[in-house]
């Protein structure tokens, strides 16, 4: 599971990773992909434990690589 995604939807209490870069990895999915648990990709320390998979868009991390 390495899919890359963007939140569109910062709520529920989400609001306090707004300030960090909005690219996150799928490290877990929950309730059939319903949720699913996201961990930032600049920071790997930085977790979401658990959101609505439909407040995320996947993302072309490729286009976000340093040139």
């Amino acid at each position: 599971m390495n899919k890359i995604v963007e939140i569109i939807v910062f709520d529920d209490g989400n609001d306090e990773f707004k300030g960090y870069e909005n690219i996150w990895k799928i490290t877990k999915e929950m309730f059939n992909g319903g949720k699913v648990e996201l961990t930032n990709m600049e920071n790997n320390k930085i977790k979401i434990n658990s959101i609505s998979a439909w407040k995320t868009r996947e993302k072309n991390y490729i286009q976000h690589l340093p040139n």
